[in-house]
């Protein structure tokens, strides 16, 4: 049985990328994922992610892309390049350029490689959505929530394969209760509504069962580990961020790019620094400002 989970990082932040995971497993007959991945530490990220502290995290998430991918990620790059990104889409933007020299671990001491019993890896992928793509959604008539689905979707679409059983579980996209439309039209295939409740909706393409759960992370040890891996490579996103910034205004305090400290950081590098780099650097940028366009 192959089990797959998908979970997002930074839906609601004005700085930095939204990071979408997508995690697949073959399992043994018999086998609960859940319970094969116990000893890894794996669980929803918010309950491992310690603000200013990486090493809780990365202890999970780095070995679990290694065992995912066939291979210990070393920089920075290596984990962007399993989620879809290249070095030519950051090359445009000077803080994501340090991605290639940026060594892993960041916190953790190296962890050991991981051999779950009865389960075999069956990959990786995502998708970082930096505010400049997130911007030219937005100019194009999109909303957040349809760019998360979109993305989803996409992530959907490249595992579905009709003749294989295969559960996959969603972490549900904040209120969106009706997914049946948007997985017919990414996955070509009819799908059956098992349940569209308050709590779940739950649908069954060919073989393939697939569930948008509020607690996805709790209901599926793939959905948790997609959470980790989307958290980790949002956090090192930021860091390359911050570490540029504050290189060069040394008096900068770094962010972790919410909305209420966003509006701190972004009026202490200034209007100037703001406006020279808005469209890359903040979610929902409308152009420089009156007074700095002249």
């Amino acid at each position: 049985m192959r089990h797959t989970g998908i979970d997002e990082a930074g839906y609601g932040p004005t700085l930095g990328p939204l990071a979408i995971v997508r995690v697949s497993v073959t399992a043994t007959a018999g086998v609960d994922p859940g319970t094969a991945l116990a000893a890894t530490g794996v669980r929803d990220s918010k309950d491992l992610h310690v603000s200013g502290d990486l090493a809780p995290l990365e202890r999970v998430a780095l070995p679990g892309l290694a065992w995912l991918a066939g291979f210990a990620p070393d920089t920075a790059a290596d984990v962007f390049a399993l989620l879809g990104e290249s070095a030519a889409a950051r090359a445009e933007t000077p803080w994501m350029t340090g991605a290639e020299g940026l060594r892993l671990p960041v916190a953790a001491a190296p962890c050991p490689p991981w051999r779950p019993d009865g389960l075999t890896p069956a990959g990786v992928a995502g998708a970082l959505v930096q505010p400049a793509a997130y911007n030219a959604w937005l100019r194009h008539g999109g909303n957040k929530a349809d760019l998360e689905l979109d993305r989803v979707g996409t992530l959907l679409a490249a595992v579905h394969q009709p003749n294989l059983d295969q559960d996959t579980v969603v972490d549900r996209l904040g209120g969106r209760k009706f997914y049946r439309d948007a997985l017919q039209e990414h996955l070509g295939a009819l799908a059956l509504v098992e349940e569209e409740t308050a709590q779940a909706s739950v649908y069954r393409l060919d073989r393939h069962r697939i569930a948008f759960r509020v607690g996805g992370e709790s209901a599926s040890a793939c959905t948790a580990l997609a959470s980790c891996i989307a958290k980790y490579a949002r956090e090192l996103h930021m860091l390359l961020l911050n570490r540029w910034w504050c290189e060069r205004l040394r008096w900068l305090k770094p962010t972790a790019g919410y909305p209420e400290d966003a509006k701190r950081w972004l009026h202490q590098i200034g209007e100037g620094h703001v406006n020279a780099h808005g469209d890359a650097l903040v979610r929902g940028w409308r152009g420089p400002t009156i007074a700095d366009s002249h």
